[in-house]
């Protein structure tokens, strides 16, 4: 085909339509404005162009092919007028150039009758595609108009026309993927070129990824409370019998309280569960709610996440119902509760938790005469007047407030309660926090912040279950040639060994009938191993493996699938079939990405790869529309 005006190029290409390039940031000097009257005609191959008689099975079909011509042109296209017979179907349908129509006819405010300062695309181009009904069982092309009377979008303008923009299926599960890690869609936009290679390949611009992101809040917006309790329940029928969870809403239906935790958290939960901390210092989501990451230790000595609350408030009534939430979700209470100076939640718990020991997390800023494992509390109060007279301290109220309740997290009070040692490691309350917010924002629905949260969770048990258990498959080199050290990496995680084991070890009274160890640093008491003196006794007297009674089943290596009793359930065929189109998803994305770099740079491969797509894509389309 030729094109009647001058000072045009063409971009041919054999198998798909290319378009006139017309760039109005390069203008050349003889280019005359009247040139915009005369006729653009895109250089198409035969396959992509419409033809007289050419047949539809539906108009949906027919727009699909138009639009693809129009988006290979570097021209929108739209639907336009039709005409209907006495039954009220479809005998003549228009499809038009986006740019068809008189300028003016939206850009006039009737009431003041002047033109408004608005930029208008259309120029009365009289480009149309007709197509007409073929005996009530499909459509066929009567008329094809191609002469435009404006120039084309070039490369750098192919990404604003509105038939190159559509948020595929797989545009909105990255989007939607990128949430879960607290990726914004401006950032997503971003990243989603970087794979892509360009901005003109996105297929959708930063305002389309902006606009699904707000649409998906509106939605959920409008019924959040019943969607978040809705996944709840589908989780219990059809993936995750063990998740458990309870709520409440007011009069209006607003989610005032909300506590869950799956399966696998409340199995954790019994093996890890004797000291668990509270820590609602943190606030999220849209709701202003305050948000209580129920965290204990593994075997690895790692932070683990049993559960998680949300509260519309921090006053007793909440935290008294959150408390007996925990009972009915866990079903057993924990040795020790860990919480900050919150007085409302000490409340709360002396009246759910009556005789379950209660804990305030360390002060490390004034740590320098608290941290002796075995100190008396005559040695601790010693201590602590004098670093109070030294650095003239006597009149902080806060300091007197916390000696006032010294009893509550200092350990020379409370060495002989077993593993409040734990304590120590509280302040992962609040790097648990932090860790969260890495996950979360505030503008988040409720079920955003569960996908977030579940996400963050994921990752935790990957890093702690997952990784940290496939090592401690390997053996690490040992310190001595010491029977009982070998023992003790036969039995422990190696986290634990190398941590907190091999320095006991390192240093230097035992009952040779019952093996029983007695400290007075109580170490194994407080926290479930022994100490050093307790080794080096055992050393001089000959012991060459570790007394099983000293052995703490929750340091041991698979320690929650060696000791929970809890049954997780089978999962359903309808989960099933959701986790194997996952699965399969995952499958043919990572085949995907495998071809392309097994083409690298090739461009013979490489067209190979796009021809194969196209035809996969036209049989899946053509089969999917299948009855």
């Amino acid at each position: 085909m030729e094109n009647t005006s001058r000072n045009t190029e063409f971009q041919s290409n054999s198998d798909a339509c290319s378009n006139t390039v017309f760039d109005h940031h390069r203008f050349d000097e003889n280019f005359d404005v009247q040139e915009f009257g005369r006729d653009w005609i895109p250089e198409c191959s035969e396959g992509l162009k419409p033809y007289i008689d050419q047949r539809f099975s539906d108009l949906d079909q027919a727009f699909i092919f138009y639009k693809e011509y129009g988006r290979s042109s570097g021209v929108d296209v739209r639907r336009s007028t039709e005409k209907s017979d006495r039954d009220g179907n479809t005998i003549e349908k228009y499809f038009v150039c986006s740019r068809s129509g008189r300028p003016d006819d939206k850009n006039v405010d009737k009431k003041l009758q002047k033109r408004r300062r608005t930029v208008s695309t259309k120029c009365e181009c009289h480009v149309d595609l007709v197509l007409a009904s073929y005996q009530l069982s499909g459509f066929y092309v009567k008329k094809f108009t191609e002469s435009h009377i404006h120039p084309f979008a070039g490369k750098g303008g192919m990404q604003f026309l509105r038939c190159g923009r559509s948020l595929t299926e797989f545009h909105k599960r990255f989007i939607f993927d990128a949430s879960k890690s607290n990726i914004g869609a401006s950032r997503a936009y971003t990243i989603f070129k970087s794979m892509i290679g360009s901005y003109e390949d996105v297929g959708a611009t930063v305002v389309d990824f902006k606009n699904f992101s707000k649409d998906i809040k509106q939605h959920i917006g409008k019924h959040d409370a019943d969607m978040i309790v809705q996944k709840f329940r589908d989780i219990q029928e059809s993936s995750d019998p063990s998740f458990k969870f309870e709520y409440r809403t007011d009069s209006a239906n607003h989610l005032t309280q909300l506590f869950w935790a799956d399966g696998e958290r409340r199995k954790n939960y019994e093996v890890f569960g004797d000291a668990v901390s509270f820590d609602a210092t943190y606030r999220t989501n849209r709701y202003v709610m305050v948000f209580i990451p129920l965290v204990g230790i593994d075997n690895h000595w790692k932070s683990l996440t049993f559960g998680a609350i949300l509260l519309e408030r921090e006053d007793n009534g909440n935290y008294i119902w959150a408390c007996e939430s925990f009972k009915k979700v866990f079903g057993k209470d924990p040795k020790c509760i860990i919480t900050d100076q919150d007085l409302v939640m000490k409340a709360a718990l002396q009246i759910s938790f009556p005789l379950v020991k209660h804990r305030l997390c360390f002060m490390e800023k004034i740590g320098r005469v608290i941290w002796v494992d075995h100190t008396t509390p005559e040695e601790f109060e010693h201590g602590w007047l004098d670093a109070v007279d030294e650095f003239d301290l006597n009149e902080n109220v806060w300091l007197k407030e916390m000696f006032d309740m010294r009893s509550l997290w200092i350990p020379a009070y409370f060495n002989d309660d077993p593993m409040v040692g734990l304590l120590r490691t509280t302040s992962r309350s609040e790097s648990s926090n932090f860790y969260f917010g890495n996950y979360v924002q505030r503008g988040d629905t409720l079920s955003e912040f569960y996908i977030c949260y579940q996400s963050a969770i994921e990752k935790q048990r990957i890093n702690n279950a997952k990784k940290l258990t496939h090592y401690d498959d390997f053996t690490p080199k040992t310190i001595t040639d010491r029977e009982i050290e070998k023992d003790a990496l036969r039995l422990y995680t190696q986290g634990l060994f190398s941590t907190k084991f091999r320095k006991r070890l390192e240093l230097g009274e035992v009952n040779m009938d019952t093996h029983n160890i007695d400290c007075s640093c109580k170490l194994f008491t407080r926290v479930g191993y022994l100490c050093s003196h307790a080794f080096f006794c055992l050393g001089i007297c000959g012991i060459r493996i570790i007394t099983r009674q000293y052995v703490s089943n929750i340091w041991l290596k698979n320690a929650v699938v060696r000791f929970s009793t809890l049954e997780l359930g089978e999962i359903s065929d309808r989960s099933t079939t959701n986790l194997s189109n996952h699965m399969q998803t995952q499958e043919c994305w990572f085949e995907f990405q495998g071809c392309l770099s097994d083409a690298s740079s090739n461009a013979d491969i490489l067209e190979y790869i796009k021809n194969g797509l196209s035809s996969m894509r036209k049989h899946i389309t053509t089969t999917m529309k299948k009855p």
